[in-house]
C-alpha cells in the first residue's frame, strides 16, 4: 500500500496518476472498488474508521490524505478533534504501509 500525504493543492492526485492510475480508478466513496481512495481526511468527518471499513481501507493499494495537522490549531473542539482523527489514522495507515510520500510543492518527498 501506498500511502500519500500532503496539503491542499500539493500534487497528490498528479502524483498517483504519475505511478500509472488514471481519474477513474479514483474515488473519494470507500466501497467504490477503486484501487485508489481520495480525500481520507473527509471521510474521518464522520468519525473514526473501524472493523469492516479498516479493512477496506487497507485494501486500497493508495491511499491520499490532506495533512491538517500542520496549521493553527481551531477554536471548535469538533474540528480538533477531527484533526486529531486524521492524524492517528495517518499515523496507523503509515505503519501498515509500504511506502509512504509527502507532497511538497509538487515534489515527492519519499518518508518510507
Amino acid at each position: 500500500m501506498l500511502l500519500v500525504i500532503g496539503g491542499i493543492a500539493s500534487g497528490k492526485r498528479s502524483f498517483v496518476r504519475s505511478r500509472g492510475f488514471e481519474d477513474r480508478q479514483m474515488s473519494s466513496r470507500l466501497s467504490s472498488g477503486a484501487p485508489v481512495l481520495l480525500d481520507l481526511d473527509e471521510l474521518l468527518r464522520e468519525g473514526p474508521i473501524e472493523g469492516p471499513a479498516w479493512d477496506e481501507v487497507l485494501s486500497k493499494q493508495v491511499i491520499v490524505c490532506c495533512e491538517v495537522g500542520m496549521g493553527v490549531v481551531p477554536i471548535d473542539a469538533g474540528e480538533r478533534a477531527w484533526r486529531e482523527r486524521v492524524g492517528r489514522t495517518c499515523a496507523r495507515l503509515a505503519a501498515a504501509s509500504d511506502e509512504v510520500v509527502r507532497m511538497v510543492c509538487g515534489i515527492p518527498v519519499k518518508l518510507k
